[in-house]
């Protein structure tokens, strides 16, 4: 053969090659653009090194959603490794450093890395190539690095893809029991001659599942109540609701007492949380002519009752309701409440607020507080004293929970 048949062959030779590196390239656009399974890219990937190439060691070591290996052929046993990001930290150092003291990595003889800002993405490790297939080993190398590319790229925002679609659900939820949460409590609290109550509401970025309402029963009697989910999230918002619509309708309905009411509030969680949720609970019925107060605890953060600068704490009751079938014990608890007399009513997200220190506030900073502080002219007035001191106290910490109080004073004649 004379030297220019020999170069039109290596010319044709060289257009075949790029033929089937565009046809290759092609056929992995497609898979891409029909959004294929991660599985059949990587199938492709495998077949195109394995059989066009000739690749005869092939390991893929790719981060989507933690590291692993999706393609693995002609490789020896006995990875050293203890696990694949420990894998992946080596690859890292060896890519780099183009050496390595481990044995078993000097089977491959490339690694290509891909990278997206500075992360890495992927490492693909390979074994010699044949030459044969194309016209030089860089012109392999270059080939597999861009297909190497293009797959796993695809790949990570088909990661990032589910991922924005995970956060948009989440925020939607957010969203959702934010609303709901919202129907909860009481557009306004009724304003008595004899009774001034105010409540707060400082919602945490996450949803939680506070609640609190204040219902007037007849002209002497009143129920205040405040309760807790354990959770987030709408499954903690559609509890909470579906618990207050059981209070309500067990309220307009029945004459029942507060240890009937909690018995049977108990049995509601029990059927709507089955065991996943319970709910914490406090409920009060307040006689402004006997100035009395009957309440049950149900294993809420215990409100303080204020009068004469002393506090009680009202803690008698039962178990969180949804913790038993069956509340396991039960107690009422009755106090006097006259006049100049002060309920505070409030959920953990108070008393567990931390300030830049780790320093918690606490029930006895709250009770200091409320004693500093009871005496103000109306309870919204004596609420912006203590968000003032909440966030005084936080500073530029956030809150970690929702923030819910509320406030019932017996009026003085």
């Amino acid at each position: 053969m004379n030297l220019k048949a020999v170069g039109d062959q290596k010319e044709k030779s060289a257009l075949e090659i790029k033929q089937m590196q565009l046809h290759w390239l092609l056929q992995i656009t497609k898979a891409i653009n029909y959004n294929l399974p991660s599985a059949n890219l990587y199938e492709i990937y495998l077949a195109v090194l394995k059989e066009q190439l000739g690749i005869e060691k092939v390991l893929l070591l790719v981060n989507e959603d933690g590291w692993s290996i999706p393609v693995e052929y002609g490789v020896e046993a006995g990875n050293p490794f203890d696990s694949h990001s420990g894998f992946a930290m080596e690859i890292q150092k060896f890519s780099e450093l183009n050496n390595s003291n481990v044995p078993w990595l000097k089977q491959f003889n490339t690694i290509i890395p891909v990278f997206h800002k500075e992360a890495p993405l992927a490492f693909a490790l390979i074994g010699e190539p044949d030459e044969k297939l194309l016209n030089s080993k860089r012109e392999i190398i270059t080939y597999i690095h861009t297909i190497t590319n293009l797959i796993v790229v695809a790949i990570e925002n088909k990661r990032l893809t589910r991922e924005s679609i995970r956060r948009a659900a989440l925020e939607r939820e957010m969203e959702l029991a934010a609303f709901m949460q919202s129907l909860l409590f009481p557009v306004s609290l009724v304003s008595h001659q004899a009774l001034d109550v105010a409540a707060t509401y400082i919602p945490h970025q996450s949803v939680g599942g506070d609640y609190y309402d204040f219902i007037s029963l007849n002209e002497n009697e009143d129920l205040v109540c405040m309760a807790d989910v354990s959770g987030k999230g709408i499954s903690a918002a559609l509890l909470m609701s579906n618990f207050q619509a059981n209070l309500h309708a067990l309220i307009r309905h029945t004459h029942a007492s507060l240890e009937h009411l909690v018995i049977e509030l108990n049995s509601c969680v029990n059927r709507s949380a089955r065991g996943e949720k319970y709910i914490t609970f406090f409920i009060a019925r307040i006689n402004k002519q006997s100035h009395s107060i009957q309440y049950i605890n149900a294993g809420h953060n215990p409100p303080m009752l204020l009068h004469n600068h002393d506090i009680l704490i009202l803690d008698k009751g039962t178990t969180g309701l949804g913790m038993f079938d069956e509340l396991p014990f039960l107690h009422q608890g009755e106090e006097m409440f006259g006049p100049g007399s002060l309920l505070f009513c409030y959920t953990d997200g108070i008393t567990e607020m931390e300030n830049k220190q780790g320093v918690v506030f606490g029930t006895d900073h709250l009770g200091g507080l409320l004693k500093r502080n009871h005496g103000v002219g109306s309870m919204q007035q004596l609420h912006e004293i203590m968000v003032k001191s909440f966030n005084e106290f936080r500073k530029e910490t956030d809150f970690t929970d929702d923030v819910t109080f509320l406030s019932l004073r017996f009026n003085k004649k």
